[in-house]
This record gives structure tokens, sequence and C-alpha cells, in this order.
């Protein structure tokens, strides 16, 4: 790509200026103001619930038809305001000349295709090419996102792929018509170590090479200090240029010989192993995603599972959770079966075991508001409907949701706000097993300290077992008792 360094377009590729996002009764962005320069990376910053992801959405025209803005997004010094233009003039503009990469990368992804037809799709959008040649195209994409047998995954949907192989898969299509400005909201949170530091790499090389101008919206500190030309924080909906939040290191927060480790285990995993069938032309095709996994955990122990990005480790997760039926081997949570023709029912198994899932949008019904989806677990249980509510109150208090956030529906709230949500609502019925998938990985870092001692102390008193999946290694080595990794479909402790 050639640049023109007198064209005005490139002189500065995004200007948001005095940006202000209203609901009908709301204020959620008042005043933030920043710039990001071509081939450069500007981080955008603050506590959850601030005004980032507002600011992003904007800036791409995706925000809901309920909100009203005021100020000025320019894409070029004398380009005309971009908040004023029309849903068919987005359209264009959306992947040719902005690319955007959501926190929710699952809903970002339509469920019923390919990702080769999504990300073909996206091509042909903008690129007068024939459909071959945006194949070839498609496969070279999601390749530098170090997706592995890019083939396999151009067949696949959605749901097939890891949360952090959907990620990954969104950066290709937010980078495959290389546009002038890529706005990625917390575009490595699902990736483990290797995979981040390589994506992250693939947008710093795209923005020098492309002259792409970058804003990076983001909580991980580490993020910010290796990428980062400019940092603007948001706090109260209000920017301030120059600064950056200070990173809290997670703590081991229970004395390990306090664990429970001489008792009966609550949660046993034994020889597990899980094979995905499908039909290909007629003829059948399997893949072996875990082999005879067994893992036996106390009360009141948290147990680490690790590993790369498509490994395996949410599908053990959902095996252990009863939404996923095993291929061989059974799962025992305080001595009843989760899995088998001999499984407990529904009801019982949601006493048993609760999952906070990693996409905290998805996770959570778009239409009812928190407070009224904390408390459904209660109520299908046989709580009355006020009781339930109360309780769902105090729990969302506890997790740091305030009345009015909890009266909010999910998309007006921030993405930490929906995973302290999801948390409250997996916690509620006081499970034996929590499933913790990237518990904290939407949460910046003054909010993290608070739901890690959080879980804490509810732990201790619930005598509740956590099985914690995480790509963050420091995490895990602070707050679990035993660690094991998947890779290759194994599982290995540690």
């Amino acid at each position: 790509m050639v640049v023109n360094e007198t064209d005005s377009h490139y002189r500065r590729c995004l200007i948001v200026d005095d940006l202000s996002v209203r609901t009908p009764t709301t204020e959620l962005v008042s005043s933030v103001s920043l710039s990001v320069e071509p081939g450069s990376v500007h981080c955008l910053v603050g506590e959850s619930g601030s005004g980032k992801t507002m600011t992003s959405l904007a800036a791409v025209g995706l925000l809901p038809r309920s909100m009203t803005t005021g100020g000025a997004i320019h894409l070029a010094a004398d380009d005309a305001n971009l908040l004023d233009r029309h849903e068919a003039a987005w359209a264009e503009l959306r992947g040719r000349d902005i690319g955007y990469i959501g926190q929710n990368a699952l809903g970002c992804l339509h469920p019923a295709y390919s990702i080769g037809f999504q990300v073909v799709e996206a091509i042909r959008r903008h690129q007068p090419i024939s459909n071959a040649e945006a194949h070839d195209l498609a496969l070279r994409e999601l390749a530098a996102v170090d997706l592995d047998d890019p083939e396999r995954v151009a067949n696949a949907r959605p749901a097939q792929l890891s949360g952090g192989m959907c990620q990954r898969v969104a950066l290709a299509i937010a980078l495959c018509n290389r546009p002038a400005v890529l706005i990625a909201d917390e575009p490595t949170t699902a990736l483990d170590d290797d995979t981040q530091r390589h994506v992250l790499e693939l947008i710093m090389s795209r923005a020098a090479e492309d002259h792409l101008g970058v804003l990076l919206i983001t909580h991980d500190q580490d993020v910010v200090t290796q990428v980062a030309d400019e940092v603007t924080t948001i706090a109260n909906g209000r920017s301030t240029p120059g600064r950056s939040p200070t990173p809290v290191r997670a703590e081991r927060r229970r004395n390990p010989a306090m664990t429970g480790a001489d008792e009966e285990p609550t949660l046993v995993i034994e020889s597990v192993s899980k094979t995905f069938r499908k039909r290909h032309r007629l003829r059948q095709q399997s893949t072996t995603v875990l082999t005879d996994a067994t893992i036996t955990a106390p009360a009141r122990s948290t147990v680490g599972l690790i590993g790369r990005s498509g490994a395996g480790k949410t599908t053990l997760a959902r095996i252990v959770a009863g939404i996923l039926a095993p291929s061989e081997g059974t799962v025992h949570i305080d001595g009843r079966p989760i899995t088998g023709g001999n499984a407990v029912g529904r009801i019982e198994k949601a006493g048993l075991v609760q999952y906070v899932f990693q996409d905290p949008y998805g996770s959570l019904n778009p239409r009812r508001a928190a407070v009224a989806q904390v408390a459904e677990p209660l109520v299908v249980a046989g709580t009355a409907d006020a009781e339930a509510r109360r309780q769902a109150a105090d729990m969302l208090d506890k997790v740091g949701v305030s009345a009015a956030q909890g009266r909010r529906r999910p998309g007006e709230l921030s993405g930490g706000q929906c995973q302290r949500v999801g948390l409250a609502r997996a916690l509620i019925r006081r499970p034996k097993v929590v499933v913790l998938d990237e518990p904290v990985s939407a949460l910046d870092w003054s909010i993290r300290r608070e739901i890690l001692d959080l879980l804490g102390e509810l732990q201790d008193e619930l005598d509740a077992t956590y099985l914690l999946i995480s790509h963050e290694r420091p995490l895990v080595d602070a707050l679990c008792d035993d660690i094991y990794e998947i890779a290759d479909g194994h599982l290995s402790r540690l």
C-alpha cells in the first residue's frame, strides 16, 4: 500500500471530538475526545462501564437505535461528521475503511454459516474478485491469525470453534479488506499467551505495513505496555489523555492446607473422552478432542485448566456442567452422576453445578433485565418471584452491580458488568461446583481483585469446588491448588 503523506486521509485517520452517548434516561458517555494517527496504536482504557465500548460502537455506527449521540467523529480532518451518516452509508464504510472486532467475538459471527462463507462474504462485499479468489484470500487471512488447518476452520461453523478461535476469525474478517482504521474491543481477551502475542504482533505489523491506525480497547496493562503509542483513559464517561491504570496482581487467597485435600472429593471426572462425529459427503468424519481425562477435587479447592485456544478446555468444562455428553467416561459431583443414563434431572443438576461462560453477552438473554436473569434459577427451583428477586438483588450487589444496573438489559451494560451478572446467576443456587471459563477476562485490573476476592469468600462460604479455565498462567498459579494442561487432546497434571 502506497501512502501519500500529503493526503489528509492519512494525516489523521480517526478523530473523536467531544463525543457523548445517551439513552432516553442515562448519559453513558459525556465527553470523550481522542485521535488515532496512521501507523500507530492508540489504547483506550478505563474501568468496566466507563464508556469504552460505547465509544467504539459510536465510531463504527453500531450503537442501538434508542441511543443518541453528540459531538463528532471524522475519518480525516476535512471529512464530514460520521455521526450524521445513515445506515446505508455506514454499511459501505464498515469493513472497507474501518475494521471492527467486537468484545463478543462469537456474537459477531453468524451461527448458521461456515467460517469460510463469512470471510468470503466480507471480502467480496468490498472487493471485485471471484469467489475462488476470495476463498484463497480467506484461507491466507485465517492462517495469518494463527489458526491451524485453515481449510478445516473455513468449513466449520462458529459453535464448532473455541472462543479464542472465534476471536481470531473476527480479526481475520476485520483485516481482510486492508482498512485504514481498526477498532479492536478486547481483541486478545480469550487467547492464550502465545496466541495473544502473535495476534498483537500481527496487529502491530499491519499498523506499520499498511499505515493502519488502531484504536485498541483493553483492560490489560501488559498489553498497553507492549503496544501503545498513545493512551486515553475514560472515567465516568470523560476522557483523559496520557494515563493508564495500575495493574493489580492476583495473590493466593487461602491457605492450601485448608482446601479439604483429605476429604471425599466433590468433583470426580473419570476417564472422560469426547469425539465429535459428522457426515460429510456421505462419509462420517470424526475428531477426537479429549482422551481419557481424569480429575478429582475436594471441596473448597480450585482446579486450574490451561492449554492453547482450541485444545479442548471448554469442551471438558461443558461436559462437567452436563451441557455436553462424553463419548466415554463419567462425571460425578457430590456423589451424584452428572452424565450418563442415570444422570440427575435438570433442576437438581443446576443446584450441583453452574457455569460462568467465557462469552458474557452471549450467555445472557438480551431481552431480559439482569436482575430477572439472576432470579430465574431460583424461580425454576420453586422460589416465589418476589423472594427470588430480593435474593438476586443482594447477589448482584455482592458482585458489584448496582440496583440501577440490575434493571438494565445486557445491551445496556459493559462486558465487565455482564460478566458480573453471569457470576451472580451462577452462584445464586449455591452450587457444589462452579465452572469458571475465563471469569475475569473481560474485567479491568481494578475490578479483577474485587471479583477474585469475592470468589474466594463465596467458595469458603459454599464449600464449593472451582474449575478455573484461563490462558493467564500467573492467574492460575496464584489461585489454583492443582493445575492440569490439555495438549493434543490429552490431560496432564503439572
